[in-house]
């Protein structure tokens, strides 16, 4: 994969974000596949979209979709795109803008690139030779908006810079749903964390990859076009990540679960550590959503 190839990807995602953006902006179409799980045609749309411009352009590779029929031929493939057209969309049927567009390219089984897309807001996460956040402003697929990624896109984030303020309690950013039913009423939670909740782990993701929250725990499954967008632009060097009932994260698996999630900056990950023993916490995991 060129820059050029990955730069011609970001301009596709302008381009569904403006289509996701309208649609949002009326009284769209919704139905429910099962189990209170929303889609609306603006998840239908960019999903077809992307699929048609992946697969044209990179005949190739493999496709992985939330709103697609899965096929076992992916499973051979070295180059695989994994996509959520729109992570949240019960929040994106409430209409409070905490959702997003998530989509990873996997080699081989390892995340190597995302883009995190939140239309509503105009946040923009991806990746060049580091991770880089743009905040775009609609109407998105225009020069202007391309540029502002270009430039940014060679910047050095600095929210990953730690804070030298230890008394300060990390952020921790939870599913609202998780929230809802108790999963974080433990009262070391509250006592030791700044801990707030948002609905789409994908958003969560991309604000994590930009240095604006600190960690991120979810006791719940995680499909892998939930995360893999996100977890692309984790590096190593700044984060840690893992599923908490499972082994270290390879995607394009025939089985796309996984179950329990820990992110976090590297520093905010170790406090977690030494406030809850980490197979403690896998126990609390559900197996179900």
């Amino acid at each position: 994969m060129e820059e050029q190839e990955f730069q011609e990807v970001w301009r596709w995602v302008l381009s569904v974000g403006d289509s996701i953006l309208s649609i949002y902006k009326t009284d769209f179409q919704i139905r429910d596949k099962g189990g209170n799980d929303p889609v609306t045609e603006a998840d239908l749309y960019a999903s077809e979209f992307l699929y048609e411009k992946i697969s044209n352009r990179f005949p190739g590779h493999g496709f992985l979709s939330e709103e697609k029929a899965d096929t076992v031929s992916r499973l051979e493939k070295e180059w695989v795109w994994i996509l959520d057209p729109i992570d949240g969309t019960r929040e994106f049927v409430k209409k409070n803008d905490q959702f997003a567009l998530s989509l990873g390219l996997v080699r081989n089984g390892e995340a190597i690139w995302g883009i995190i897309f939140n239309p509503a807001t105009g946040e923009f996460f991806s990746k060049a030779k580091n991770s880089f956040f743009a905040k775009l402003q609609a109407p998105y697929a225009t020069e202007d908006n391309f540029r502002t990624l270009l430039v940014q896109s060679g910047s050095v984030l600095h929210p990953l810079q730690e804070s030298n303020d230890q008394t300060k309690k990390p952020v921790l950013i939870v599913s609202a749903s998780e929230m809802r039913e108790g999963l974080f009423d433990d009262s070391f939670w509250h006592e030791d964390f700044e801990i707030r909740s948002m609905g789409s782990i994908a958003y969560k993701l991309g604000l994590l990859s930009a240095g604006f929250i600190d960690l991120i725990v979810s006791l719940k499954p995680k499909n892998e076009w939930d995360i893999c967008g996100g977890i692309a632009l984790l590096d190593e060097e700044n984060f840690t990540f893992f599923p908490l009932k499972d082994k270290p994260y390879s995607f394009n698996q025939k089985t796309t679960l996984s179950f329990g999630l820990v992110a976090g900056k590297r520093k905010s990950v170790e406090y977690l550590e030494s406030k809850i023993d980490f197979h403690q916490l896998s126990l609390k995991v559900k197996e179900r959503w």
